[in-house]
């Protein structure tokens, strides 16, 4: 038995009779960090040594306890002990307090150096430290901001701490370029429905905490878009909670109806979860599940709150307002988010939270205005609870006072707030579901009733972001990318029916895209060789070989393309479907030396953007990239483009090109 053996023999005793442990003191203090430190740093007890170090404050601020705990911080070779290590030194503050910006230097540099398991949690032990504010974030955020450069070779088990530390961090801290790291991290298969997870939790968290009501709507879609992405590829749990409370909200403040299923799957979603971590060890992100608790609350107070566009509903009057005021109140008494700046380790407080009261007083303040003495009995419920003496002990009854006072201040103006805004684009979604007389008969509707206008918006919207849009996340984002970039470029072009039949070529072409991507060598036969790597000296492949493949594959899934169709823009498309009205074309070309896309639109962009001469303004153009690939292939969304071309010949129409690329010249991995 050696002689540090002998000198922690009262620490293993302790350990396995269960008993308390001894002191720092009793194993012989400093004289014991001053043996033999290699074996101390590999001993299985390390864990508990660093706790009794920690304890004791004399040796903790000594130059020999400092050294030895930083030693200690980057010793693990096992990813157990690690993370052994790592909740050791966040479970006593007086070390964290001490070594704070020295350990995060110590994990992030490990993080450097091991790009596995171990360099993850390294990872995300210097986050937990950086949000329970004992260090500073710029190192932390210097390195989530490289880590965009290794997404290409990272290993799965680091990057799956490694969303979990970007979603933190992101939702906790002002980091620009940390969501841009989530948005990259969809595309590492293994973690992509985690990253869709995070997107969507952060964009939930941004939609509650600004001040406009349409820009926490348009957030709150974009949220439960990323949680449906990340629930109908995984089936999580998690996903699935916060979309059906998020449905719940949008459709509270629509005037619509909420899911009478909203608190039932809240409460199935809740069950799931809980019983998942039944038995498991707490970790950094489980107060984030708390919450639901808190949401399932808001789900049951939206859906009595709704029972006052009822007329008999007021007979009920006081048990009425009672839901009407916790609707009204819940942006400031319900804890709807895991607080900021505690590492995520704390239980969730109520913070106020004003994209939520922005989505749902209006609603609120209109039931009780279109109800005839609604502000009389609100009048004498608010006597009633002044009088009430506070022997609740609740802290929340003091802030339902004050909102409930604050409503009775906004009815007194007869106004429930800013009108809605007249320019909501229902009236172009419902469009493609109607032909063309009734949508224009809608417009017009819709026109003068812009309460109605708006309601119908937000509903269609809701309902959209709800539907899955495919099951592989990488394709999902880069489609409402595509989506969103086609609204903004060419909002007139881009509506309708033809928007719609877009949309549908649009998610099949990307579909046909990453299944050719991930094909491997001598996959599909023959009528695939035009994607394998060209051989020296060999012809290189021509745009009507990936035209037939094409062809075969948009006729397979029931779109009926036609290949080289005549008398186009004064020419011969090489791809045509016409589902509709519009003809919709698709120009394909091979290029071998520059697929930039400003080179792409320079060379390419004015024969395409041609075919466009007597139709809707958007059509697809699609290259086969046959330039030589030495460090391997490009991910989806670097292979789709929108850009929108000025008119030619005076035209002052502007037109606007979907660019795909389709990589051929494909090296096997091996090969790299």
């Amino acid at each position: 038995m050696s002689s540090e053996q002998d000198l922690l023999g009262p620490l293993v005793a302790a350990l396995d009779a269960h008993l308390p442990l001894p002191s720092l003191s009793d194993l012989g203090g400093a004289a014991l960090l001053g043996a033999d430190t290699s074996a101390l740093l590999a001993r299985d007890e390390l864990p508990e040594l660093i706790a009794l170090i920690a304890e004791d404050p004399e040796i903790l601020h000594s130059d020999i306890g400092r050294g030895f705990l930083l030693e200690a911080a980057a010793a693990p070779t096992s990813p157990l002990m690690l993370e052994a290590v790592v909740d050791t030194f966040l479970g006593h503050p007086a070390a964290v307090a001490e070594l704070g910006d020295d350990l995060v230097d110590v994990w992030l540099g490990t993080s450097r150096q091991r790009g596995d398991l171990i360099g993850g949690i390294a990872l995300e032990g210097s986050a937990r430290l950086v949000l329970a504010d004992a260090s500073t974030p710029y190192a932390l955020l210097d390195r989530l901001k490289r880590m965009r450069r290794e997404i290409s070779g990272m290993n799965d088990d680091f990057a799956g701490r490694a969303v979990g530390v970007a979603g933190a961090v992101a939702e906790h801290l002002p980091a620009p370029d940390v969501p841009a790291l989530l948005e990259s991290l969809l595309n590492v298969d293994d973690v992509a429905e985690d990253a869709s997870f995070e997107l969507g939790m952060l964009a939930l968290r941004h939609a509650l905490e600004t001040e406009d009501a349409e820009q926490a709507r348009i957030l709150l879609v974009t949220a439960r878009a990323h949680l449906s992405d990340a629930h109908s590829d995984e089936e999580r749990p998690d996903a699935a909670a916060f979309g059906v409370a998020i449905d719940a909200v949008l459709a509270y403040s629509a005037g619509a109806s909420v899911p009478d299923s909203a608190r039932r799957l809240l409460e199935e979603a809740i069950l799931e979860i809980r019983l998942n971590l039944l038995g498991m060890p707490s970790t950094w992100r489980t107060p984030r599940f708390d919450t639901l608790a808190a949401w399932h609350q808001l789900a049951s107070s939206l859906e009595q709150a709704q029972a006052a566009d009822r007329p008999g509903s007021w007979l009920h009057a006081s048990a009425l307002i009672n839901h009407l005021v916790s609707v009204y109140s819940a942006h400031r008494t319900l804890s709807l988010l895991t607080p900021a700046g505690t590492g995520g380790t704390d239980a969730p407080a109520a913070t106020a939270l004003a994209g939520l009261h922005a989505l749902l007083a209006p609603r609120v303040e209109r039931a009780f205005l279109a109800h005839e003495g609604g502000r009389a009995i609100l009048d004498q419920w608010l006597e009633e609870l002044h009088t009430a003496p506070d022997s609740d002990g609740d802290p929340a009854t003091a802030l339902v006072r004050q909102q409930a006072g604050a409503l009775r201040e906004v009815l007194a103006a007869e106004g429930p707030g800013d009108p809605p805004k007249p320019d909501s684009p229902a009236s172009v979604a419902l469009a493609g579901l109607v032909g063309t007389e009734s949508a224009q008969r809608i417009t017009a509707r819709l026109a003068v009733e812009p309460d109605l206008n708006e309601r119908i918006t937000a509903m269609l919207e809701a309902r959209a972001a709800r539907e899955p849009v495919d099951e592989v996340p990488i394709i999902a984002s880069t489609y409402r990318w595509a989506q969103q970039q086609l609204s903004q470029q060419c909002p007139d072009g881009y509506s309708g029916q033809f928007a719609a039949d877009i949309d549908t070529l649009l998610i099949y072409l990307l579909r046909f895209m990453d299944l050719r991507l991930s094909e491997t060598q001598k996959y599909g036969g023959d009528a695939r060789a035009y994607l394998r790597e060209i051989p020296p000296g060999a012809d290189r492949p021509r745009e009507k070989e990936l035209g037939k493949d094409l062809r075969d594959f948009l006729r397979g899934v029931g779109l009926r393309v036609e290949l080289e169709v005549d008398n186009v823009g004064a020419g011969r498309v090489d791809v045509a479907w016409r589902p509709h009205d519009e003809l919709i074309t698709m120009e394909l070309k091979r290029d071998w030396k520059d697929i930039t896309w400003d080179a792409l639109a320079d060379n390419y962009g004015p024969q395409a953007v041609s075919y466009q001469v007597s139709g809707r303004p958007i059509n697809f153009f699609i290259v086969l990239d046959l330039t030589d690939k030495p460090d391997g292939l490009a991910s989806l969304p670097a292979c789709a483009h929108v850009r929108t071309f000025p008119g030619p010949a005076g035209d002052p129409r502007p037109r606007t090109l979907i660019m795909l690329r389709v990589q051929g010249n494909k090296r096997h991995p091996s090969s790299l």
